[in-house]
């Protein structure tokens, strides 16, 4: 460990001998980047030159130290006091080394110099007070980096005389004896000690212990505390972690890393470019996250997501992750509770990366990933064959009408498929049983399901480039980025790209004022054109596998989607639109773009008032806007069909008078959200006679958010002159005959949230052993009931910290490096963003009879709207062994939710929406387990191999549900309504009783009486409880091995206990016999058929589909299976080439190879099936994730 001098630690900027024109000009330069946030050459000065130049006579220390910075980029740390009795001296250095030409300036001088990675430091080779006087002692607490360690404990020994080092890794000894002796500890430094020796300026290299235990400060957005004194539970995530999965999306590293934290990917095969486009911290199909479990029915389910001190309403994918310094994720009430009531369901803390002090440093990297394309194998889909085969039995059932007997009648006139048009065909006597059989043959020996894959599908990729420059001086440093994304996903036509930047700033005003400004920007523009695996979902007009989407012949293949054929063609006859659906033409004309712009902005200011005692003042602003336009040219079937559907034939002058006017459609939506938060607070922390460490912070906090939406249609839009056409005044005719109006989709939406809150925090340790803290906060909204006492709710908690390897009994134990119990409990909130306390009245276009505009209740008032509380209570042992070689923790919780919003029926008589009331109604309890184990397994001068464990547990229980409706259930929707005594996401199956001999399903009610399909089940208890569908166990093993220069990254993860659904077939035919549309699950080939067939099978016949026969077999329990499965999620290859370039410009380099999604190691279901990726159900189609390859570069110079 080394022990260096000064005082006021002062870099001396480069300037030119000749003047201060320069140094004003930097100066000048430097503020402008401060005020506007723009890039500044400035920040680059410092070189990297290896060789110093320097003549002149009778020249100063700061000229010669300015010429060295500049020519090298070394800094100087100095007390100027030092110089009064420096000599001036001459110098003639001619290209000479660093060292060469320190020696020559301070060769005779009263000082002496010592190197720090690049840092000079300068101090007095005279001792300053060698008596026993007290005096004041500044210092810093670095690694061997350079890089500063904040939460260390800085005392002299003996006396009451201490501190705990800042963010910054600063401190200051108050009254310390000249001659005594420091010691320096913490948790993840070697314990040390050194003689003051008189110097009032220390700059302290500290030592780091061999640990795998690296987060030492807890940011909970508000303070920053050291780990070993936090009471609340905590887990914190490093850049380091991140940078081990390269991907463009945090999300996606952050799979498998925290105890606690349940993260489900839908989108397999991309990072950013999916639905939840804008950030609605809602979840949405692509991805949801949570922590520790539900706590709510229907309010705002997502963590609170904090970006550099202040809450944000950006969704996670506009954050570069090579911008993220740290994650912190606050899982309990000790933890969170200072966010009030929207931290129930835990907080992440996001920190960005801040400058340093030193030369500008820059980095850039580039990362290219690709995924095999997609295969449709896993798809249970039928075959040609055994698609006619159904055909033909839904034509000779009826089911399938003849749309030839209803000629002229569109109200009857349906597409239908090649091959039900042969067997029609047979039956009008057009052609005979040989031909049609003939014909069908020619249809069975197609399988063109690949043609899906070969003209809409395309393997995804993506590519991302990231350039940043951070450096600093003593009262200056900042940290700017910027970043390029696009991305390709495998539906053809669809894809983004995203451009991010970032301009942190930290600097000294009137030096004492502390000053952190951010910047932040991001930009995506998709194209969502694509058709994907849509054309297999169910419909009337789905792909089958004996259609064509280009033939032989090259040429695309067009479809009818609206009528008959020979009703279409009829039609196109007398002149209207092709009406015919064309899959390459759609795919050649879509036109559809959101572009997405998101800015926030923060300023920070810290004014010390006393000693310990800070004032800090934060304003952070952000503003999104999403324009999202579909343009349907006059090509498009979607355009080409809204002409045609208002068209009509005048019989008076037997031409088409057309409603909607010919051309584009142009569909357009705007959404905007605008975010301010100020707050202002008081931060007071000190250490008193080295024993009593105090913390307090208390503040004021408002915040408001404000959010439009607005859409309109223009028809006959010309996009090259931007011009459309408007709609006739008076009210057209349709196809049918009947007059409507037609839809400008003109709508505008707006809302405002108002946060008012009044919070503080404090925490107290004694002697490193005890820490008490607690916490209080008063929130009001404005968007809960009427009178105050509905608006506003206080939240609180309170925690307790024992270091129980600082007792006296401990000193002797060899086991536990670090040992420590934690409790707290208190209550956080939650809110609903979509209910309100007063009614919702909702304006529409115009109604079909009246043709005048008209509104609508949507919501009815709640008065006594409130916000949901929720309680915790969290235990927790955080331990290291075997000499810092293991470590973890482990916690129980348990979580106690009420108020929650529900939903509830009211007679219909009352005109409330849906019949149905929202009320502050249930109650919810649950709890759970965190576990985490780090384990250094081997580690040797070459090699060393650890291993990552991280498991959790979590369930939750109904406990009050007192307006409960069951009827969802019972009626086999498949949804589940709270239910006292059971979970949230409860799975109930019928009791499956088999076919009876018509082909229809039969349950078991709770007796074990067999009911038929047209019988009511009206006792929850007629349904089996089979489980649930949230894994009640989840989470990922780890393994990091090095060798040498070479890194592997290894991640598994696991959810275990949970239940599903095995996906089926969606209901192709209605309760009245009717043809819904087609289904292409292969299990309708399995499907009853004769008398007798209920003996091999379970599935109904086609006749067997009425009342609730189909609910009942989706959603039995012979078709519930286990979802337990592990998968192997990712590994990662790195190679460090920095020897590569020892020789130039370049500081460092590697190399990232890197896989993904590679595949289910083992699954508890025997169906081969991804209880992740479910591949068929209805109009869900989905397929699992393919494996994704990517290589990587990075350099840092």
């Amino acid at each position: 460990m080394n022990f260096l001098t000064n005082q006021k630690l002062t870099k001396f900027p480069g300037s030119e001998p000749q003047g201060t024109l320069k140094a004003k000009k930097t100066s000048y330069l430097k503020y402008l980047y401060i005020l506007f946030f723009l890039f500044s050459a400035y920040s680059a000065t410092a070189q990297t030159a290896n060789t110093v130049t320097i003549e002149g006579t009778n020249l100063s220390f700061q000229k010669a130290f300015a010429s060295i910075t500049k020519q090298t980029g070394y800094v100087f740390f100095y007390n100027v006091k030092i110089f009064e009795n420096a000599k001036t001296v001459n110098l003639n250095i001619q290209k000479k080394s660093v060292i060469d030409a320190l020696n020559i300036l301070f060769e005779g001088q009263p000082f002496s110099y010592s190197i720090q990675d690049r840092t000079i430091v300068v101090a007095s080779t005279a001792k300053e007070n060698k008596g026993t006087g007290s005096i004041e002692v500044h210092g810093s607490v670095i690694n061997s980096k350079g890089e500063p360690f904040p939460g260390v404990n800085v005392w002299v020994t003996g006396t009451r005389v201490g501190a705990i080092t800042d963010f910054d890794g600063s401190f200051v000894l108050h009254n310390a004896p000249a001659n005594g002796k420091i010691e320096v500890s913490g948790l993840t430094i070697e314990t040390s000690k050194l003689d003051i020796d008189g110097r009032s300026n220390l700059i302290i290299t500290a030592k780091e212990k061999v640990s795998v235990m690296s987060e030492i400060v807890v940011n909970n957005g508000y303070q920053k505390i050291s780990k070993n004194r936090s009471t609340g539970s905590v887990s914190v995530i490093t850049s380091k972690d991140l940078e081990k999965i390269p991907v463009s999306n945090v999300m996606h590293q952050l799979e498998g890393q925290v105890a606690g934290l349940a993260i489900d990917i839908e989108d397999s095969d991309n990072s950013f470019v999916y639905s939840n486009l804008f950030g609605s911290n809602q979840g949405n199909g692509s991805y949801n996250f949570r922590i520790r479990g539900q706590s709510t029915y229907s309010a705002n389910s997502m963590p609170l997501i904090i970006l550099d001190g202040t809450p944000t309403e950006l969704d996670i994918r506009t954050i570069n992750p090579k911008d993220i310094e740290k994650i912190t994720f606050l899982k309990d009430a000790a933890a969170a509770s200072i966010y009030g009531a929207r931290s129930a369901n835990g907080v992440m803390v996001i920190e960005t990366k801040k400058g340093r002090k030193g030369k500008t440093r820059f980095s850039a990297s580039q990362n290219y990933a690709i995924a095999n394309k997609a295969s449709l194998s896993s798809l249970p889909l039928m075959n040609s064959s055994q698609v006619l085969n159904l055909e033909q039995e839904l034509v000779d059932k009826g089911v399938i009408a003849d749309p030839a007997a209803a000629a002229g009648s569109l109200y009857y006139s349906t597409p239908i498929s090649q091959g039900v048009e042969y067997m029609f065909q047979e039956k009008r006597g057009t052609i005979t049983t040989v031909q049609k059989n003939e014909q069908l043959d020619i249809l069975r020996g197609r399988n063109n399901y690949d043609q899906v894959t070969q003209y809409l599908m395309r393997p995804s990729e993506s590519n991302t480039y990231d350039f940043s420059f951070s450096g600093g001086e003593n009262d200056y440093s900042y940290f700017t980025s910027a970043s390029f994304s696009n991305e390709k996903t495998q539906a053809i036509g669809t894809g983004g790209k995203r451009m991010t930047f970032t301009v942190n700033q930290d600097f000294k005003l009137l030096n004492y004022l502390k000053v952190s400004t951010s910047l932040k920007g991001s930009f995506f523009n998709f194209s969502q054109n694509g058709i994907g695996l849509t054309p297999l979902a169910s419909s009337l007009t789905t792909y089958l596998p004996y259609n064509e989407i280009v033939d032989n012949a090259g040429n695309s293949v067009s479809y009818d989607r609206r009528f008959y054929s020979a009703d279409t063609q009829r039609l196109q006859s007398q002149g209207y639109l092709p009406w015919t659906y064309n899959y390459i033409d759609e795919l050649n004309n879509a036109d559809t773009n959101l572009k997405e712009q998101n800015y926030s902005a923060n300023i920070s200011v810290t004014a010390p008032l006393l000693k310990g005692l800070d004032a800090v003042a934060t304003y952070y602003i952000e503003k999104s806007n999403l324009d999202n336009n579909k343009f349907s040219n006059a090509n498009t079937y979607f355009a080409r069909d809204m002409v045609n559907l208002y068209t009509y034939l005048d019989p008076s002058t037997n031409e088409l008078v057309h409603g909607v006017p010919l051309g584009g459609i142009n569909q357009s939506s705007r959404f905007g959200k605008d975010s301010y938060t100020g707050r202002g607070q008081l931060v007071y922390n000190t250490l008193l006679a080295n024993k009593h460490s105090i913390d307090v912070l208390g503040g004021i906090e408002f915040r408001e958010t404000k959010e439009s939406n607005q859409t309109g249609t223009l028809y006959g839009y010309n996009e090259t002159s931007q011009t459309s056409i408007d709609l006739p005044s008076s009210t057209p005719n349709t196809i049918y005959g009947y007059a409507t109006g037609v839809s400008y989709n003109n709508s505008l939406k707006s809302q405002t949230r108002r946060f008012l809150s009044y919070y503080g925090n404090a925490s107290y340790t004694y002697d490193n052993k005890y820490t008490l803290s607690g916490s209080a906060r008063l929130d009001d909204y404005n968007n809960f009931g009427v009178d105050k006492s509905y608006r506003r709710t206080p939240l609180w908690s309170t925690g307790f910290k024992w270091n129980i390897t600082k007792e006296n009994f401990m000193k002797n134990a060899t086991l536990f490096d670090n040992l420590s119990f934690r409790a707290s409990y208190g209550y956080n909130g939650n809110i609903s963003l979509t209910t309100f306390p007063f009614t919702n009245i909702s304006l529409a276009d115009v109604d079909r009879y009246s043709q005048q505009p008209y509104a609508f209740v949507s919501a009815a008032a709640n008065p006594a709207l409130r916000w949901e509380k929720t309680g915790i209570m969290n235990f927790g042992l955080d331990f290291t062994m075997f000499d810092y070689r293991i470590n973890g923790t482990i916690e129980y919780y348990k979580k106690n939710s009420k108020d929650l919003i529900q939903e509830f029926p009211v007679s219909p008589f009352y005109g409330v929406p849906n019949s149905m009331l929202v009320r502050n109604a249930s109650t919810l309890e649950g709890h759970g387990i965190d576990f985490n184990l780090n384990a250094i397994i081997v580690r040797t001068k070459d090699f060393e191999f650890n291993l990552n464990l991280v498991t959790s547990y979590n369930t939750n229980e109904v406990t009050d549900s007192r307006f409960s409706n069951f009827t969802n259930i019972l009626n086999g929707s498949g949804s589940t309504a709270p239910i006292v005594g059971y979970g949230t996401n409860s799975v109930f199956a019928f009791r499956n009783a088999g076919l009876n001999n018509a082909g229809s399903v039969q349950v078991y009610d709770k007796d074990g009486n067999i009911v038929q399909a047209n019988t009511t089940l009206t006792n929850i208890e007629d349904m089996k409880y089979m489980g649930t569908s949230t894994p009640k166990y989840y989470g990922s093993l780890s393994a990091n091995l090095t060798y040498k220069k070479l890194s592997l990254y290894l991640l598994a993860t696991y959810k275990l206990d949970y239940v599903l659904f095995k996906p089926s077939f969606d209901m192709y035919v209605d309760r009245y016999g009717s043809f819904k549309g087609y289904d292409l699950n292969s299990e309708i080939d399995q499907r009853w058929r004769n008398p007798g067939d209920e003996a091999t099978t379970n599935v109904p016949g086609v006749r067997g589909m009425s009342g609730y026969s189909y609910a009942r077999y989706r959603f039995s329990d012979d078709r519930v299976i286990d979802g337990d499965h592990i998968r192997f999620k990712e590994v990662s290859l790195k190679y460090d080439l920095s020897e590569l370039f020892a020789n130039t410009f370049i500081d460092n380099a590697s190399l990232t190879c890197s896989a993904r999604n590679l595949g289910i190691i083992w699954r508890k279901n025997n169906d081969n099936i991804d209880p992740d990726f479910l591949p068929l159900t209805g109009s869900q189609m989905k397929l699992p994730p393919t494996a994704m390859y990517s290589m990587g570069f990075n350099f840092n110079f």
